[in-house]
């Protein structure tokens, strides 16, 4: 038996010796009166995973991005629950978080009351608190609100300090992916960029905060303009409405709901008695165990649905691959093909949602993709529905499908394509490495840049192959959007629009959510969107190859400079640059990449 099969069984004994521990657990009070005043916890978190999550039938629930809109619905239309108590941890992106809040101002319209109390109240935190009926802080709480910020990092220097360099071509004004890596600091069309994306972002969470407390916009910019702002202050302009402690709190909000009332934290998730009932035969934790281990696939409903299939992360060809925690890191063409070939050959299946957060990636598998969704077209419709981020790649699979829907915060097109050269034959040079070549045939020795770099015919090669991608981006998109290629060339040319400017350049059908794309599929396809199932795709990991595969990425040790820029938030910056400088091919068929022309961190 491996080391690694070991310490698998050692952490699911772990697992089932705690189970009935938890189970055996007595409640408080378990012979007083419930109070029939009902109060449900809803957390908000900057978790905004969004592919299936694989079921755990000895644990709580875990909910992918829908389900958590799904639970919030329920709460709105659950008539023994009177409010929600808001719990702000974090915020998933500003995209995300207009959904969400969509769906608070749904519970607010059934009649929930809808309160937060917070010891501290920064910027992002606000965009939910805001929503509150009633909003609380204590008088030592500190409110902290500043504007937006945008860092990039820029390695060349450090690179030269190695003799390093990397070479980065480039079609399209303002496709400025892996500048970092060239330049030793911003260019005007990144810096262009991001001012707008800035500027777009800064309103938008502006008029959320302002038309949610009911405050004037200057009233609340010049709370900004502080920085830190007292509780007190706050109180008297509106932005909060009372400052307390906890117990204060609490009776303002039994008052509001008119008595006592029970808080649920755990609402919709499986219950101590849930677990007890599981448990009642000592060999139920046996039997228990291969649906934890290999839990049955989801089955697609023997009757009309619409599909979702996710489109996570960086495209790249094969298959997808999922972090230790389960959650997609990579979107492999393959994997998505595979689903959407699934979903168009189910004659149950009528209409297809492609979720897309991604920056982009491989032009090639990029193309796969949206060939398929061109294929499934042929058969039912196809509604884009763009989270987050669905640029350069992320667009390219999504320009062809039959009505494309995005929030106002989402980040798409970047038309354009680039290429990265890594030339280190001086840094061997210098270390006393001299690399010698042999070669046949023309231009054998082309690709041979550890021992000259970057050559000319490889460059030549190289530009030749992305301005043809590009060209092809160009046409698709034209008869994808139905505009002509003129117009798409001056839309192109690398820039990245939010989903407002995008719609008013007609990259974008609909200004909307997750629920809106979910709605306009089943319409499209003549189902009731009431009553209609949804069905999701690729199906979710094995438990077993996620703790594999967990195990497998505890080994790895990382440099102090690697955990630095983790730390600063660049860790997907560290992830490419890491995988396209190791790629010992020059020359392959995923060179040219269709990606998000710069990484950044809004602070």
């Amino acid at each position: 038996m491996t080391v690694r099969s070991l310490l698998l069984l050692g952490c699911l004994a772990a697992l089932m010796i705690s189970l009935p521990a938890a189970a055996q657990a007595s409640d408080s009070d378990e012979g007083s009166v419930t109070p029939t005043i009902k109060l449900v916890e809803l957390v908000i978190s900057a978790d905004g995973g969004e592919d299936p999550r694989p079921q755990n039938p000895l644990g709580p629930s875990q909910r992918n991005f829908r389900l958590r809109l799904e639970q919030i619905r329920a709460i709105a239309a659950d008539p023994s629950v009177n409010g929600v108590r808001l719990k702000v941890e974090g915020i998933p992106g500003l995209a995300r978080s207009l959904d969400l809040l969509d769906e608070i101002e749904g519970l607010k319209a059934a009649g929930k009351l809808v309160v937060c109390y917070s010891e501290a109240l920064e910027r992002d935190d606000l965009l939910f608190a805001s929503a509150a009926d009633h909003l609380c802080v204590p008088p030592s709480g500190m409110i902290i609100l500043n504007g937006l910020l945008a860092e990039s990092m820029y390695f060349k220097q450090l690179l030269a300090r190695f003799d390093a360099s990397v070479e980065v071509l480039h079609i399209g004004d303002f496709k400025t992916a892996f500048e970092e890596l060239a330049r030793d600091g911003m260019s005007d069309g990144q810096r262009t960029t991001l001012q707008n994306i800035l500027d777009e972002f800064w309103e938008q969470i502006v008029s959320t905060i302002a038309d949610q407390r009911g405050m004037q916009r200057a009233e609340l910019e010049q709370l900004f303009a502080q920085l830190i702002v007292s509780p007190e202050l706050a109180q008297t302009a509106g932005l909060i409405d009372q400052v307390g402690y906890r117990d204060a709190f609490d009776a303002k909000v039994e008052a509001l709901l008119g008595g006592e009332y029970e808080l649920v934290e755990d609402y919709g998730d499986r219950t101590k008695e849930d677990i007890e009932k599981m448990l009642e035969s000592p060999f139920a934790l046996f039997a228990l165990l291969p649906a934890l281990l290999d839990p049955p696939t989801p089955e697609a409903p023997d009757q009309d649905y619409v599909a979702i299939v996710y489109a996570t992360g960086a495209i790249n060809s094969g298959e997808s691959a999922v972090d230790w925690q389960g959650k997609v890191s990579s979107m492999g063409s393959e994997t998505i093909v595979e689903a959407l070939e699934a979903a168009a050959d189910d004659e149950h299946c009528k209409a297809v949602v492609l979720r897309v957060n991604s920056p982009g990636g491989s032009a090639l598998a990029s193309d796969m993709i949206w060939r398929a969704v061109e294929r499934t077209m042929q058969r039912k419709p196809v509604v884009s529905s763009m989270g987050s981020l669905a640029a350069s790649g992320g667009y390219w699979i999504s320009m062809g499908c039959t009505s494309i829907v995005a929030q106002p915060s989402t980040l798409t097109g970047s038309i354009g394509v680039v290429g990265m050269l890594p030339d280190v034959s001086k840094t061997l040079a210098a270390n006393g490495i001299k690399v010698e070549t042999v070669s046949a045939g023309p231009l054998g020795d082309a690709l041979a840049l550890m021992a000259h770099g970057p050559s000319e015919p490889l460059k030549a090669a190289m530009i030749g192959m992305m301005q043809a991608t590009y060209d092809s981006f160009i046409i698709k998109v034209a008869a994808g959007r139905k505009l002509a290629p003129e117009q798409v060339s001056e839309l192109a040319k690398g820039r990245v629009w939010t989903g407002r400017q995008a719609e008013e350049n007609g990259l974008v059908d609909v200004l909307g959510g997750l629920v809106d794309s979910i709605d306009l599929a089943c319409v499209l396809a003549g189902l009731d969107p009431a009553s209609t199932p949804v069905f999701e795709l690729p199906e979710p990991p094995n438990p077993l190859e996620q703790l594999q595969q967990s195990l497998g990425v505890m080994t790895q040790a990382r440099s102090p400079f690697e955990q630095l820029l983790l730390g600063l938030g660049f860790g997907d910056a560290l992830a490419l640059a890491q995988r396209l400088v190791a790629d010992p091919r020059p020359l392959h068929a995923d060179s040219v990449q269709a990606v998000m022309p710069f990484t950044f961190v809004i602070r």
